[in-house]
């Protein structure tokens, strides 16, 4: 396969740091494998830190032969920052995962994680509609499945976060776009909630601390992740040895990809 690398290749990338638990190299590589495109792009691994991120941005502009890259935490609030274009689905969230270089180097931004995350669940037989729901975080990915958990119809949503000032500014913006969801920042006492979802990066390592306390576990009945790798993280365990039902990070990407590659011109 190597052969099928030219000077005509385009190079996508994902870009996140720390990058080496990344999955979306290979399952994009795979996929572009089975379209038949691989070697008229290949999909690489680029770790960038926070301080160096808007100069790395700066200089794909001149990189002729960037076709696109997925961006991953913790870049994607500043790219919506940095870039020349947003749609509308990240003019509204706020962030970008993803971004594509047109010929004239102009880079456009999309956001595509919270219809990934929907899908995901949809993809595992769940429906949001009517729902009741948790959701803890307020980054960028937070926020765009906070807008399509809403856009899909759940009852409620309460939005939890460590800072507590970011998940009251996310509340007003999801309201405001989505006046008949109940939108609240406060568990309130006797809740139940027919999914919790753990947006934030807490599980990544070892020693992270758990995002959703194991007494809070006991009032969801389906306990879903972000956090792709690894894949069974502590809160995952938790509460299946609860006994809830659980789902993994890995159907958001999954379902992701190939709206991702098709945004970023390898269709």
């Amino acid at each position: 396969m190597l052969a099928s690398i030219t000077g005509n290749t385009k190079i996508l990338g994902v870009i996140a740091d720390p990058v080496s638990q990344a999955r979306t190299p290979a399952m994009a590589n795979a996929l572009l494998g089975e379209s038949g495109l691989w070697g008229a792009f290949i999909m690489l691994p680029m770790q960038v830190s926070a301080q160096g991120f808007p100069a790395f941005i700066a200089g794909l502009r001149a990189l002729k032969n960037f076709g696109g890259a997925v961006v991953s935490m913790p870049h994607k609030v500043i790219a919506a920052h940095l870039v020349d274009e947003l749609t509308p689905e990240a003019r509204l969230v706020g962030a970008v995962n993803v971004i594509r270089r047109n010929g004239d180097g102009r880079l456009i931004g999309t956001m595509l994680d919270g219809e990934g995350f929907v899908a995901g669940l949809a993809g595992a037989g769940y429906s949001v509609k009517g729902t009741h729901i948790l959701l803890v975080g307020a980054g960028g990915a937070a926020s765009a499945i906070a807008f399509a958990l809403a856009k899909h119809g759940c009852a409620s949503l309460c939005i939890q976060n460590r800072t507590p000032e970011r998940a009251s500014a996310l509340s007003p913006r999801v309201c405001h776009a989505y006046p008949q969801v109940d939108i609240s920042t406060e568990v309130r006492s006797n809740c139940h909630y027919d999914v919790a979802i753990n947006a934030t990066s807490l599980g990544m390592k070892p020693n992270d601390e758990l995002p959703i306390a194991k007494p809070m576990i006991r009032h969801c009945d389906l306990v879903a992740e972000c956090v792709i790798a690894p894949e069974m993280t502590p809160l995952l365990q938790k509460a299946s040895g609860q006994g809830k039902a659980i789902h993994t990070g890995v159907p958001m990407l999954a379902a992701q990809m190939h709206l991702m590659l098709a945004f970023m011109g390898a269709e």
